[in-house]
């Protein structure tokens, strides 16, 4: 950004900002509890026990699974090992993945990007780059940026 201000080329009067949610290299089947720090097979096999299932196999935990009423994976009770910054996130598909939101900030007139943060998926994109008071431009968004916190 730098250079391109250097030479002139990036002159931040129109920026482009947009961002989607993308999966995380992380898989759900690896979460933990954040109280216990438990894994979702053990949490599973504990219901099954209760229920009286009497040592349950793979099979039987999936089939358990899928018949249990009221399941559900709150953000607020479990995280990934593997990448703590991801999110549980209903992707366009339908499909609920761990995943993150990268942004781009882009200078219109030179095609630089100006900014790249990666965003929680459950922060909206009405987080995103904003113009300030100090740093005025011309942001070029979908809906999705625009809320009257930003605006």
């Amino acid at each position: 950004m730098k250079l391109a201000a250097e030479r002139g080329s990036a002159k931040g009067k129109r920026i482009g900002v947009d961002g989607s949610t993308m999966e995380a290299n992380a898989a759900l089947r690896a979460i933990v509890r954040r109280d216990d720090g438990g894994s979702y097979r053990e949490m599973l096999t504990r219901m099954a026990l209760e229920s009286g299932v009497e040592t349950p196999s793979a099979e039987d935990l999936a089939r358990f699974d899928r018949k249990r009423k009221g399941k559900t994976l709150s953000k607020a009770d479990w995280k990934s090992q593997t990448d703590p910054d991801a999110k549980i996130a209903k992707m366009k598909d339908g499909a609920r993945r761990l995943a993150c939101t990268p942004e781009r900030a882009v200078d219109l007139g030179a095609g630089v990007v100006v900014a790249a943060p990666i965003r929680p998926a459950d922060a909206g994109d009405a987080t995103a780059l904003a113009p300030t008071k100090d740093e005025p431009c011309v942001v070029v968004a979908d809906k999705g940026h625009h809320t009257r916190a930003s605006s």
